[in-house]
């Protein structure tokens, strides 16, 4: 109870301000003209989208300083990132709506990245640092029939940052802080970052190049059972180097190219087995896992007086070694997106466009060597969508896509998305809703792995209804809510006893209700809160909370100072075994100020300020009280 209400004070004091505070502006808490891409893939005024669409924008990383991508997407209503709060090296689960990493699809500028090497295919958002990004936006609910496999709960799209309109600009933060759990409370600063980012035009040339490096220590990955003998350090290392160069023929036509390394290597722990019990026992072990992926490709942009064409190419190359065992895994990935937006009036338009991807695996292991060219697969896929935005009001959008796949024949998709825009007195209101179906087909890695009994795999498929509202009371206050149904048919799963990749049969559910309210009770003060409740079949609950609060207070202490702090609750989660892992509460601080006409930031952050001792993992470690300090330097 005392530490409730010590998380209850410490929240108020931010929600205070002096009197003067009270003669401001109007200000929005949320701007209905705010654009947004990922929901109809090209921009479009957020009032007018049929669904609720969550956008990290650049003002938000900027006040985030020292939060990584994971830190921001898992603040957003019905994701949670599990691993997030571990060491740098674990595991990350990506659950959205209750769904896995392989029901997720991620995008870099629009174009999809994934590992058809690894289980899920899942891309690792380690791998991008937060100050190469512009913004991010978060689509939740099926969504293949713009974005194809694997999107199934939701889209998260990275948008990267553009090159500056002068001939030269750079920016330079370098950071660094503890990295302890809370037993160890060490204030020895055991992690670091630094960062370069120059860009510029010149002429009808644009150019962007950001440099990347981070490392850690000072954890273990597993959690010693006897605390006077605690487990050796687990280090971590990531490098990242991205390159963007455009030319623009004119305002109209404009082609560039992009190409980006990134690597990372970490220590990691495992279990031993107990042999009288056979229970698994966190065990202290000398593994490494090291990453390399390389990606490239060219873009194309087309304007023209009824709308625009794009094209999209990319090629990804992906390398993991594990040590001590040696066992290599390699994934590449060629593909293009092409499409077409096209707008008959101010009020109806048409999206057409056509994605193919070619993928490949080689993999060296004692137990299932797999050859490079022995596991190919490619799809093509139309796609076709249709947006009409009336002045009275009502929004309509709906789409089909046909995925033509070499292994699994054809998949169908579509959605349904009606919505509307009204006004009652000063209140902006939308009321929306949305049927919308998607797939998941196998991955290469899962495909080597079924069960021999499996003739093949069949791909999942998935079905989102939901229906929601906006509402705007006022210019300072924001609702949303969205109560959502989810059914898997075909579900791929994984069997822990034979481990085998698997079908699993019969269709299982998932349902819930996202609610967020932001306030802005005064000029220097906004407040935001959101909640998620999430019920699904019981054996698939694994690691997922059935509810989570997140509540943030951002204030404006000084025109050059900005504070935040926020609470999180995380609710009981069952991890493999049924293991309970209890709920926990976690309260950081964050501040940043600015000096010398703004080109230098200063900025540090407290996390987990009472040292809650929790587990996301069972037997895995996880951070206690942390300080970050930093600076970043306007070039």
């Amino acid at each position: 109870m005392k530490k409730q209400l010590l998380i209850v004070s410490a929240l108020a004091c931010l929600f205070v301000g002096k009197n003067s505070f009270s003669q401001e502006k109007n200000e929005k808490v949320a701007s209905l003209n705010e654009i947004i891409i990922t929901a109809t893939k090209f921009e479009t005024n957020k009032k007018n989208i049929g669904k609720t669409v969550y956008k990290i924008t650049q003002e938000t990383i900027q006040n985030s300083s020292g939060k990584t991508v994971l830190d921001l997407l898992n603040d957003v209503p019905g994701v949670e990132i599990n691993g997030n709060f571990s060491t740098k090296g674990q595991n990350l689960g990506y659950y959205i709506r209750g769904g896995r990493n392989r029901q997720v699809a991620i995008l870099i500028d629009g174009v999809s990245v994934n590992d058809p090497s690894s289980f899920g295919g899942d891309f690792d958002l380690r791998q991008i640092d937060i100050q190469q990004i512009e913004s991010i936006e978060v689509l939740k609910g099926a969504s293949s029939t713009l974005y194809g496999t694997g999107a199934a709960t939701g889209v998260i799209n990275i948008i990267l940052k553009k090159a500056s309109k002068k001939q030269f600009s750079g920016t330079f933060s370098s950071s660094m802080g503890s990295n302890s759990s809370s037993e160890n409370n060490s204030l020895a600063a055991e992690e670091f970052t630094t960062n370069f980012n120059f860009s510029g035009t010149l002429g009808q040339v644009d150019y962007l190049l950001a440099l990347n490096a981070n490392g850690s220590r000072g954890l273990s990955a597993a959690e010693s059972l006897d605390k006077n003998n605690p487990f050796e350090e687990d280090i971590f290392a990531r490098q990242n180097v991205l390159l963007n160069l455009n030319y623009s023929i004119n305002e109209k036509f404009k082609f560039g190219f992009f190409a980006s390394i990134d690597e990372f290597s970490t220590d990691f722990d495992g279990f031993d087995y107990d042999p009288v019990t056979f229970a698994s026992i966190p065990a202290d072990k000398n593994n490494n896992l090291s990453s390399t992926q390389k990606r490239g490709g060219f873009n194309v942009d087309y304007t023209y007086e009824k709308g625009a064409l794009k094209v999209r190419t990319f090629v990804t190359d992906i390398n993991r070694r594990e040590a001590p065992s040696n066992d290599f895994f390699n994934g590449e990935v060629m593909g293009f997106d092409v499409f077409n937006h096209y707008k008959f009036n101010k009020e109806f338009s048409i999206l057409a466009g056509v994605t193919s991807q070619f993928q490949d695996m080689k993999q060296e292991t004692s137990y299932n060597p797999i050859e490079k060219g022995a596991g190919k697969q490619h799809f093509y896929d139309p796609y076709f969508s249709l947006n009409y935005f009336s002045n009275s009001g009502f929004i309509f959008n709906a789409g089909t896509r046909l995925n033509v796949h070499s292994e699994y024949g054809n998949n169908l998709v579509f959605n349904i998305n009606p919505a509307y825009n009204f006004k009652i007195k000063t209140m902006n209101a939308k009321v929306f809703a949305s049927y919308s179906t998607a797939f998941v087909t196998p991955t290469l890695s899962e495909i080597f792995t079924k069960l021999p009994s499996i003739k093949e795999l069949l791909p999942e498929e998935d079905l989102t209804i939901e229906t929601g509202f906006e509402l705007n009371f006022s210019p300072k206050i924001f609702l949303n809510s969205t109560f959502f149904y989810r059914e898997e048919t075909n579900k791929i799963g994984y069997d822990s006893m034979t481990f085998q990749t698997i079908n699993n049969l019969g269709t299982f559910f998932a349902r819930g209700v996202e609610t967020e309210i932001s306030f802005k009770p005064m000029k220097k003060l906004t407040l935001l809160a959101n909640h998620t409740y999430i019920q699904r079949t019981e054996s698939l609950m694994l690691k997922i909370p059935r509810n989570k609060f997140f509540i943030k207070a951002d204030y404006q202490l000084f025109s050059s100072t900005f504070t935040a702090m926020s609470y999180r609750f995380v609710d009981e989660t069952k991890d493999f075994g049924n293991v309970a892992l209890p709920s926990y509460n976690l309260v950081d601080f964050f501040i940043n100020h600015q000096i010398l006409d703004k080109k230098i930031t200063l900025y540090g952050s407290l996390t987990n300020i009472f040292d809650e001792n929790f587990q996301e993992v069972v037997g895995f470690t996880t951070r206690g009280r942390n300080y970050n300090l930093g600076v970043r330097i306007q070039l």
